[in-house]
């Protein structure tokens, strides 16, 4: 994703656990975890730093936990999930998507997973649950974005 945005002349903001793959240019990169509120801040930061807002954000990550079903997983488990996959997309949708509303310009992509739909009991079941729950928030946000009275506002089922 992040190539093909820069391929096409986007400027490009990041972030990752882990460095900047070699060979990887973007505008901007942000070395830290999402999966902690200071994480996300640290990113919010970053590009509140570089740029006015941003015209596209794309909330595409995802970590597994433990596998085992739910007898495998601890409380920790879970909620590495879900800060991970349902609110570093909350945090930074809730950063950037009032600049978006303010302007009458932008998008916010949620990238989530089948698994939403078919768990894998055995395997990543936090994982799926996290996702499920994104998809829920989507719809919601995606609902309240429209301008009051809109005719669209009430469509999304």
């Amino acid at each position: 994703m992040v190539r093909r945005f820069t391929l096409s002349g986007a400027s490009v903001a990041t972030t990752a656990r882990s460095p900047l793959p070699e060979g990887q240019a973007v505008a901007l990169f942000v070395q830290t975890d999402i999966g902690t509120a200071a994480g996300v801040q640290e990113v919010i930061s970053g590009i509140q730093q570089e740029w006015a807002g941003l015209d596209i954000l794309v909330n595409m990550w995802g970590i597994r936990c433990s596998n085992g079903g739910y007898k495998a997983l601890s409380d920790d488990d879970w909620q590495k999930a879900l800060n991970v996959n349902l609110l570093a997309s909350v945090r930074l949708d809730r950063a950037f998507l009032p600049g978006m509303i303010e302007r009458k310009s932008g998008v916010i992509l949620h990238i989530s997973s089948i698994q939403h739909r078919l768990p894998l009991y055995d395997a990543t079941l936090a994982y799926a649950a996290a996702k499920g729950a994104l998809n829920t928030y989507n719809k919601g946000l995606a609902k309240r974005s429209w301008p009051e009275g809109h005719p669209r506002q009430h469509d999304l089922a």
